[in-house]
This record gives structure tokens, C-alpha cells and sequence, in this order.
């Protein structure tokens, strides 16, 4: 006797004599957490790293992709560029437990992507163990130039901000939010939208201000913290006059210089305003497994 636990919808892996197993392995930041009375230990990454299994068996993972980048603008003063999107957050909604065999899986952590004057070159990377699971990374804002002023966002796990009167980008909403919209100038101002966050979609600008960045999430609930653990936020964006409000989480947006960077994982950088002004990078994400103890 023994029970079928089913990977996919045709293949089945059988554990003998009763429930399926959970497996052994090490790598990262190792912690003791009780999880609904049950005790588990989570290997926590921050940083590329090998996850080494010792006894084959199941995981349940939890995976954030890197933030995407803020915008700014390379334009004229009373433009402003949109928050960046947060990376997707995969296994917290519901919980995802993988099967992995005995061996060595390569963990790779997604880079948040750069602060933007005027390119679309900030997307957050995704995050990876081995070819198994990803979680991608969040899209960039939009930023604005004098000869691209509908430099459009893009979508990643959360989607970007949209800058000057450009609509935020809209995003498969399983692992995160659209990103909001930015408005026109309207004598002489104007606002980026926020970046979308796991929780919440990143709000619109009403020039001069800036959009609000999309709430991120406490996942300290998962085990990977003892204390509040927020993650996946969008930047808010920036404006002319008043930056865009932090969601939870998040960073706010600014009104002139080298917009916030993030500072949670997998959260998008926050918006800014004025010529040459550039956007806030987004954070990098994060990676945790989990076994019973």
C-alpha cells in the first residue's frame, strides 16, 4: 500500500506505505518555522546559490521575480515618468509544492531591473530553480522623451506605470496587477502612473500628482520571516508637483532627481519628474523552499 502523488495529469510518483514525503535538502539562509502547528525548515535565497537535495521528495517553493525599473524623463520639466512594475509571486495564493529528485538545482534570483530616462530597458529578471519553476520578473515604467513621448510600459509580472498620457501596461493578473495610467499635461504638469503590485494595481495619475504604486504582500505568513515580510510592490509614480504615494510595501514616487529605489523584494522602482531625471531601480527578488522537519 501507499499513495500516488500526481506531478502532472499522466504522471504519478508512488510512496510506499502511506503519505507522500517530503524531501531533504540544503542551500541558502536555513531557518526553524511552525506552521500551523507544523514544524518546517525554510532555506531562504537572496542571492544566487544551488539548491542541494539529499532525499528526493516534495518542496513547496515560494518565488519572487526582480521589480521593474522607474522612470524619469529626458524631457522637458513638466514631464513625468510611471512607477515600475512588481515581479510576480508565484506559490503564495495557493500553495505550489514541486517534486524534486535527489541532486543539485541551480537557484537563480531575478535582478531588478535599472532606473530609465527615456529607453524601456528595466524589466525585472525572473527568478528560477533550475528549469522547474520561475517566476518572472516586473515590468518597467514607462519613461518619456522629447521625440518618444508614448514610450510605453511593460508587462512582466506586475505591468509598469505609464508615463505622460500614456495608459499603463495590463498584465495577466495570476501573479500581480496592471500598472496605472499616466495623465496629460494640464497647464504645464503632469503624472506618471503607479506601478502595478501583487495586491493591487498601481493607481492613476490626476496631474500634477503621481499615480499610487500597487500594493505588495506580507508573506511572512509562509514561513519566511518571524516578523512582517512585505514583498511585490509598484512603485508609485512620478509628478510634477507631488509624487505618487507608496502602496504597502513600495516606494513612493518623486518630483525631481533620481526617483526611490526599491527596497523589498521584488518591488518596482519609483517614478520621477523634470528633465533629466532619472527613475528608481527595482529590488531584486527572492527564492524559499521549504520541508518538514
Amino acid at each position: 500500500g501507499g499513495a500516488l502523488y500526481f506531478t502532472s495529469a499522466s504522471t504519478a510518483i508512488f510512496f510506499r506505505g502511506g503519505g507522500a514525503n517530503y524531501g531533504v535538502a540544503t542551500g541558502g539562509t536555513s531557518a526553524s518555522r511552525t506552521i500551523g502547528g507544523v514544524n518546517y525548515t525554510v532555506l531562504t535565497f537572496s542571492s544566487d546559490d544551488n539548491l542541494v537535495v539529499s532525499k528526493a521528495g516534495l518542496f513547496d517553493v515560494l518565488l519572487v521575480g526582480g521589480g521593474g525599473g522607474g522612470a524619469g524623463t529626458n524631457s522637458a520639466s513638466n514631464y513625468a515618468g510611471g512607477g515600475g512594475g512588481a515581479g510576480a509571486l508565484v506559490g503564495f495564493a495557493s500553495t505550489t509544492t514541486v517534486y524534486l529528485a535527489a541532486g543539485t538545482y541551480a537557484v537563480d534570483i531575478g535582478a531588478g531591473g535599472a532606473g530609465m530616462t527615456s529607453t524601456n530597458t528595466g524589466n525585472g529578471d525572473a527568478s528560477y530553480i533550475g528549469s522547474v519553476i520561475s517566476a518572472a520578473g516586473g515590468g518597467c515604467a514607462g519613461p518619456l522623451s522629447t521625440s518618444t513621448l508614448t514610450s510605453m510600459p511593460t508587462n512582466g509580472g506586475s505591468g509598469g506605470g505609464g508615463g505622460y498620457s500614456v495608459r499603463g501596461f495590463s498584465i495577466d493578473e495570476t501573479f500581480g496587477n496592471d500598472g496605472g495610467d499616466g495623465d496629460t499635461v494640464t497647464s504645464g504638469t503632469a503624472g506618471g502612473g503607479g506601478g502595478g503590485g501583487y495586491s493591487s494595481a498601481g493607481g492613476n495619475s490626476t496631474a500634477p500628482t503621481g499615480g499610487t504604486g500597487g500594493n505588495g504582500v506580507d508573506v511572512s505568513s509562509w514561513g519566511t520571516s518571524a516578523s512582517t515580510d512585505n514583498v511585490a510592490a509598484g512603485g508609485g509614480g512620478g509628478g510634477t508637483t507631488t509624487g505618487g504615494t507608496a502602496g504597502t510595501g513600495g516606494v513612493a514616487g518623486k518630483t525631481s532627481g533620481t526617483g526611490n529605489a526599491a527596497t523589498t523584494a521584488g518591488s518596482g522602482g519609483g517614478g520621477t519628474a523634470g528633465g533629466s531625471s532619472t527613475g528608481g531601480a527595482g529590488a531584486a527578488g527572492k527564492v524559499w523552499v521549504r520541508f518538514k522537519s
